[in-house]
């Protein structure tokens, strides 16, 4: 099943993700981007490129993906 509508780059390092349930969710990666798991992410060409497919957000043609479930501990947990 996917969740994930579409996921759209915003300035400083921030995700705009609509969900197919309709609700939507602003993910703020800047806070991570010092973590091992995020680091790849303050490459900015890399950050936009940014696409999903339903479950999964992902960058770089797959070399980073991350489940709805680890963004909204971004989120939830900063």
């Amino acid at each position: 099943m996917n969740y994930i509508k579409s996921v759209v780059p915003l300035k400083d390092y921030r995700l705009f993700m609509e969900m197919e349930s309709g609700s939507s969710v602003t993910v703020d990666l800047s806070v991570k981007l010092h973590t091992m798991k995020y680091a790849e992410l303050n490459n900015e060409a890399l950050f936009k490129s940014v696409k999903t497919d339903g479950d999964y957000v992902i960058w770089g043609d797959g070399r980073l993906r991350l489940t709805v479930n680890e963004l909204m501990e971004v989120v939830l947990l900063g």
